[in-house]
């Protein structure tokens, strides 16, 4: 067993302080990506993605892979449909959109603003993030995405246009 003063151990280097390390600092290969650069990656990742999905329709082609959920098991999980949502979406369609996954397009707008709120806190304007990790709000949310993922799949009945497959 080594003395707590071993001269070996005095040139290692010091372990970064909590709470100091700011991510959009730190190098990445050498270079900085500046604090907008990955919000704007992601804005133009998604806008890709809301060209090819209003391009080539999800509710007739074959070219979107299947939930592996629905493929494994049969059954809708709480974003099945979310793809042909946003596609009724991007149409202007609300009542498609709503159709195809319910709990998607309550979504949406929270899911908005919490990029939006990474986005500015990142510009160095910070901006109060959506807490999630309070048990007052992430029990409830799985309360609801079990109940909808239930409700949804459910054989007939009353809610059965919340099957993403009834659309």
């Amino acid at each position: 067993m080594k003395s707590p003063c071993d001269p070996s151990l005095e040139t290692l280097p010091a372990p970064p302080k909590v709470g100091d390390d700011n991510r959009r600092d730190l190098p990445r290969s050498g270079r900085r990506i500046p604090a907008w650069g990955e919000p704007a990656l992601l804005v133009v990742a998604g806008l890709g993605a809301c060209a090819y999905i209003a391009a080539i329709d999800p509710n007739s082609s074959s070219a979107y892979p299947q939930c592996p959920t629905k493929l494994l098991f049969g059954f809708d999980c709480p974003m099945c449909g979310a793809t042909r949502a946003v596609h009724s979406l991007l149409r202007a369609d609300l009542a498609g959109a709503i159709g195809h996954n319910l709990v998607f397009v309550i979504a949406l707008p929270f899911m908005m603003y919490a990029f939006i709120a990474w986005t500015m806190t990142r510009m160095g304007r910070p901006m109060p993030p959506i807490p999630m990790s309070s048990k007052w709000l992430s029990v409830p949310l799985v309360i609801v995405l079990i109940a909808f993922t239930v409700v949804r799949n459910l054989p007939s009945g009353r809610f059965h246009w919340m099957n993403s497959a009834s659309n």
